[in-house]
């Protein structure tokens, strides 16, 4: 059989590591010969690893892994494999430089669909623009055809006009690709797909051995459902689907409804042209299968719900449940658990969660226990010190150094003017207490000079106490005169100072426009003030700002950013705090600064959905799960409704809700051990549980069980609580008592 599944009460690439070991009769070298693709490359990462945990340790030549969703030339093989006319395709715009432009298309439509946006505004929309057309592409639709019939007559005249605002992508960004001879990265990736899939039918026809398997997939657009199909079409090709439920009655399966977690397997075996009952089913002793055949029931679309009442397994072992107050109490409940979990030798245990701020509040419970937890999601760049800083001082030129804005500034940990950082700090605090309290400065650098030289001689005795009453927390550091101080500032924000005289002029009548300039004029004369705010009397800007992971990283984008801007107008600097944030949000950095990566602990995992699918661990905690967080709530996009969607052909919104059904059902069905987790409130405001939790719960109180209730880690949080309390101060004890003393 060309298609098999691995049940889903078994760690799938643990199983599929030990299928192809197997299958290589257990010969070290002959488990290198063969390809497996595999959905992305965290998965790619994770087969690797369950490779060693089969061979224990052995050594052994691993097949050639490759993740389908990220593939180029080199790694598909195609021009050492008569693909040559992969090597003739135009290359692929890049993205900062997509946006740029559509941002430029956007911003010269004048308004002419309603108000005209700035610049922070375009970006975001011309993001939107561009996760349309990769979209379209996936699915195979032509959106210069199709966005027509989307909009009928009877629809409002704002749908009309929002098909006019589409021509962006129908018209002009094409016209502009050809103009230089580029096309969209995911029409160039569907190239290849094509290209690889003829080169595997080629392979197929000729007879040729090499093993080649896909497996994890789950759903399959057009692209890739044609390249399963190649491979299928080879003599060793095989297609391994993860928990194909082949239990569930046929006319049931054949009309699941797109929020199912089966749904996309369904539609997959459909575009295979294989029936389900033609799948060869790789079972192996382990694991859970009674829980996964009662989560295979709970999942089950209303039609079929009268399966509920019939005999059939009911219990869910090692599964437990547990609902906090909020999310601060999910969070400590969650730590501690994780903390227990690895009490155990070798037990992994992972938090799996789409909700990043939960996962931000479990990874700093965790360090409470000298625990540092492997985040694999990582922390966007925006939220980088650096970039940070970069925001900070782009605010503070917009408020005209306001008092609040400038301490932002200065009290920065990157920020040290060319002085010690203590010295700095030190002197931040004395402008703080000597100028800055009180009466706000005339706005402008200007006017705060001016508030310096007036207040620096303080009139009245309270005034004289209050500035030097912080001194010694600043010690052994300190201040450098305010005066001095000024000039050293005045010199580090030169690069923007005439933003500020320019605004000046503006707010006094002296000048009727306000001050513009070319963007990367503007990110470079906004870098070169952050790399002299950054200097100290030892180190250069370049050692403290552009080192790691997440300062290499921005570096790299802000060139990106200041190359791919250049086709922008002229804009003013109150536009780059929302510019880099809607730049920078999107971006994620794996490490942050001042965290040693050797020094995560190896059996704490944090993942979100997309890193944690195909893997498992011993104990794994499903976090955030309310409805809104998992699952998400359908999207429709802001160009399109559902109808509208159905008619052009593209995929429902309902489709990331059974996505996201299927990442719930593999991690419950497969971990040893099981923690459902939730929360009743979330940002203050009360929250609905999962679907799945009340249909667990629904199903479990008509057979007479319930799910066991985490209760012990209250207890433990009690305990916690009463760590951070300060001590009392006990009295001292008498003289008499210490005898040394007495005799001395």
């Amino acid at each position: 059989m060309k298609v098999a599944t691995i049940p889903a009460h078994l760690p799938f690439l643990d199983q599929l590591a030990g299928r192809w070991i197997e299958a290589s009769g257990h010969d070290p070298e002959a488990m290198g010969e063969g390809t497996i693709i595999l959905p992305g490359r965290r998965a790619a990462r994770a087969l690797t690893e369950a490779f060693l945990r089969r061979m224990d340790g052995r050594s052994m030549l691993l097949p050639r892994i490759m993740p389908i969703g990220a593939l180029d030339e080199t790694e598909l093989g195609l021009s050492v494999c008569g693909g040559a006319d992969a090597l003739a395709l135009p290359p692929a715009v890049t993205g900062m430089t997509r946006l740029a432009v559509l941002t430029r298309l956007i911003l010269q439509a004048d308004g002419a669909f309603g108000t005209r946006p700035t610049l922070d505004q375009a970006w975001p929309l011309a993001r939107a623009l561009a996760e349309l057309m990769d979209e379209a592409e996936w699915a195979g639709v032509n959106l210069l055809e199709r966005l027509p019939d989307a909009v009928q007559e009877s629809f409002a005249e704002h749908w009309q006009i929002i098909l006019k605002f589409l021509e962006i992508v129908t018209a002009a960004w094409p016209a502009w690709l050809q103009s230089q001879g580029l096309i969209n990265p995911v029409a160039r990736q569907v190239a290849l797909l094509a290209s690889q899939a003829r080169l595997w039918r080629t392979m197929g026809e000729q007879g040729q051995t090499a093993r080649l398997w896909a497996a994890g997939f789950t759903h399959a657009m057009a692209p890739t459902a044609e390249a399963l199909q190649a491979i299928l079409s080879c003599p060793e090709g095989k297609v391994i689907l993860p928990g194909l439920d082949t239990l569930m009655p046929e006319d049931v399966f054949a009309t699941l409804p797109d929020s199912h977690p089966q749904a996309g397997m369904s539609h997959l075996l459909a575009a295979l042209e294989t029936r389900r009952e033609d799948v060869q089913v790789w079972n192996a002793p382990g694991g859970e299968p009674a829980r996964a055949a009662v989560l295979s029931r709970i999942m089950l679309p209303a039609a079929a719900l009268d399966d509920w009442s019939k005999p059939g397994p009911v219990e869910l072992a090692h599964v437990s449940r547990f609902e906090a107050a909020d999310q601060q109490e999910e969070a400590v409940a969650i730590s501690m658990i994780m903390r227990d979990a690895i009490e155990q030798p070798g037990h992994r245990v992972a938090l799996v969660t789409p909700d990043r701020g939960l996962a931000a509040r479990v990874a700093t419970e965790l360090e409470r226990w000298g625990i540092l937890a492997d985040d694999s999601a990582g922390a966007t760049l925006a939220d980088t010190p650096v970039a940070v800083l970069l925001r900070l001082v782009a605010q503070a030129v917009d408020s005209r150094f306001t008092p609040v804005a400038l301490l932002s500034v200065l009290k920065h940990p990157l920020v040290a003017c060319g002085l010690a950082p203590g010295v700095c700090r030190a002197t931040a605090r004395l402008l703080e207490r000597a100028v800055l309290r009180g009466p706000s400065p005339v706005p402008g650098f200007a006017g705060l000079c001016a508030a310096v030289r007036d207040r620096l001689e303080p009139r009245r005795e309270k005034d004289r106490q209050r500035i030097t009453e912080g001194e010694t927390a600043d010690r052994p550091f300190g201040p450098e005169p305010l005066p001095a101080f000024m000039e050293r500032l005045a010199h580090c924000l030169e690069p923007v100072l005439g933003w500020d005289e320019a605004e000046g002029a503006v707010q006094a009548g002296v000048a009727g426009t306000r001050h513009q300039a070319a963007v990367p004029d503007l990110l470079a004369a906004l870098v070169a003030t952050v790399e002299r705010l950054a200097r100290t009397d030892e180190d250069d800007a370049a050692t403290r700002l552009w080192k790691g992971e997440d300062g290499s990283l921005l570096a790299s984008r802000l060139s990106e950013l200041m190359l791919a801007t250049d086709v922008l107008p002229p804009q003013p600097p109150a536009v780059l705090d929302g510019l880099l944030t809607a730049v920078l949000a999107q971006e994620r950095v794996a490490t942050r600064r001042g965290n040693n990566p050797q020094a995560l602990h190896p059996r704490v995992l944090i993942w979100g959905l997309f890193e944690a699918r195909l893997q498992t661990a011993e104990t794994v905690i499903l976090g955030g799960l309310s409805e809104g967080v998992w699952p998400p709530a359908p999207d429709a996009g802001p160009w399109m409704s559902r109808p509208m969607r159905k008619r052009v052909g593209l995929p429902p919104p309902e489709q990331a809700v059974g996505q996201a059904a299927h990442d719930f059902f593999a991690m419950a069905a497969s971990a040893d051990h099981v923690v459902l987790s939730s929360a009743r409130r979330r940002e203050g405001a009360p929250v609905v549980p999962a679907r799945w939790l009340t249909r667990l719960d629904a199903f479990l109180a008509g057979w007479g069980g319930a799910c066991p209730n985490i209760r012990f880690c209250l207890g433990w949080r009690n305990w916690t609580s009463r760590m951070a309390l300060p001590c009392r101060w006990l009295r001292r004890a008498p003289r008499q008592m210490f005898p040394c003393a007495r005799a001395a």
